[in-house]
């Protein structure tokens, strides 16, 4: 039996398995792909069904909300069946298969809207349900399942091997800004059907490819069992995912207002997805950057960047400026989002890395929900406060950053 300095050594030594994090980085991109997909047809969908204009924000808000309560209760009960049954996937495999069933019975329910006015409001309700539960559905298996880099790559090299899951959420976010249009145009039940093939298959040829992970890295993960969850670094990891996420929410959506202002004529969604292009595929570099240079000191030197990049947004009085400046952002959120789920999994023990996940998407939903609830009505938050805010919740999330470099 290993003694816990050789299970670190093994742990160091062991190699990277990529084609499972392929595997795990297609499922974060289908998983966001998804989202995307639900938030452009959401309004439409809530005018078909009798909802007022201001449903869609409320209900978005709603979801945010429950994400906060179900990632870190999926991650941690992902944790529990792991240490009970070795592997996290009965949690990954209910939650990928009830969103993509959801995520086709929810456009089929469009055929009844045509019924009396006694039998629409049971339809609401029975429609708000079915979306409510698609979103619980989404939440349960996006920790599980990002807990398993712990799993594929070694400690030292999560970085590296978090790179490809940024690049393939980076591309995925972009969709957004740049194929909303072509998202609308095919409809709400095929690109619905579509998302839900995608999110089941990618979620099938990751659990494919777990035998092969379950001899091959017989790391730490089950020898350590019995250490506590550091409240601490719980703490860290929730404020870590707060500030990030305001922060980077913050600045794409008000470059485009300073865009639009400032240069007539131009389209400032393009600029977006360049930001979010620019995320994906500055990544990869990224990646191997801290694995020689340390996660933390670059995360760090994101938060720079990044700061640097909304301080200069209101510059953006021209195209090319504009373009450097969206680059820049790219850049500097890509370093710091890149070193997240890292972090969360270096901040907890093998044993809790579903929860210590769970934690970091429950801070990123809290901003969102910030967003939701109040910061981004109009009229809130103008172009320049938005700005002190994004460089304040910045320095926020270095402080998380910082606090652990010192204490390690």
């Amino acid at each position: 039996m290993r003694t816990l300095n050789q299970v670190g050594v093994y742990s160091s030594q062991r190699p990277t398995l990529w084609l499972p994090v392929c595997a795990l980085a297609l499922v974060y991109g289908m998983f966001t792909f998804g989202w995307m997909v639900y938030r452009v047809h959401l309004p439409a969908q809530m005018l078909q069904f009798g909802f007022s204009e201001q449903a869609a924000p409320l209900l978005l808000l709603i979801e945010a909300l429950l994400t906060i309560a179900i990632e870190p209760l999926a991650g941690g009960f992902s944790d529990r069946t792991n240490q009970r049954r070795g592997t996290r996937f009965p949690v990954i495999a209910f939650g990928a298969a009830a969103a993509a069933l959801l995520f086709v019975v929810i456009p089929m329910l469009a055929i009844f809207t045509e019924l009396n006015s006694v039998l629409n409001s049971v339809i609401q309700s029975v429609f708000v349900g079915l979306l409510l539960a698609w979103s619980v559905a989404m939440s349960c298996f996006r920790s599980p399942a990002l807990a398993l880099l712990k799993r594929y790559a070694p400690t030292v090299r999560l970085p590296q091997a978090a790179s490809l899951l940024t690049f393939a959420v980076g591309l995925a976010g972009a969709a957004m800004p740049l194929g909303s249009q072509f998202v609308l145009s095919l409809g709400p039940p095929i690109s619905f059907t579509l998302s839900a093939l995608l999110i089941l298959l990618s979620a099938m040829w990751l659990r494919w490819l777990n035998p092969i992970t379950l001899t091959a890295s017989d790391s730490a993960e089950h020898l350590e069992l019995v250490q506590p969850v550091s409240l601490i670094g719980l703490g860290k990891i929730f404020g870590l995912g707060l500030a990030s996420t305001l922060a980077f929410r913050l600045a794409i959506e008000t470059f485009p207002k300073i865009l639009k202002a400032q240069i007539p004529g131009i389209h400032p969604p393009t600029f977006v997805g360049l930001v979010f292009i620019a995320l994906a595929i500055a990544a990869l570099p990224i990646g191997k950057f801290a694995v020689r240079q340390g996660n933390s000191r670059t995360m760090l030197a994101g938060v720079g960047v990044a700061a640097v990049g909304m301080a200069l947004m209101p510059l953006s009085h021209n195209v090319p400026i504009a373009l450097l400046i969206a680059v820049g952002l790219g850049i500097g959120f890509s370093l710091i989002i890149n070193g997240t789920v890292p972090f969360a999994l270096e901040q907890v023990s093998p044993a809790h890395t579903g929860l210590g996940v769970g934690i970091f998407f429950a801070g990123a939903a809290t901003a969102s929900s910030l967003l939701q609830g109040g910061l981004g009505k109009p009229g809130v938050l103008s172009p320049a406060i938005a700005i002190g805010l994004g460089i304040v919740m910045l320095i926020a999330a270095g402080a998380c950053i910082g606090l652990t470099r010192r204490g390690s």
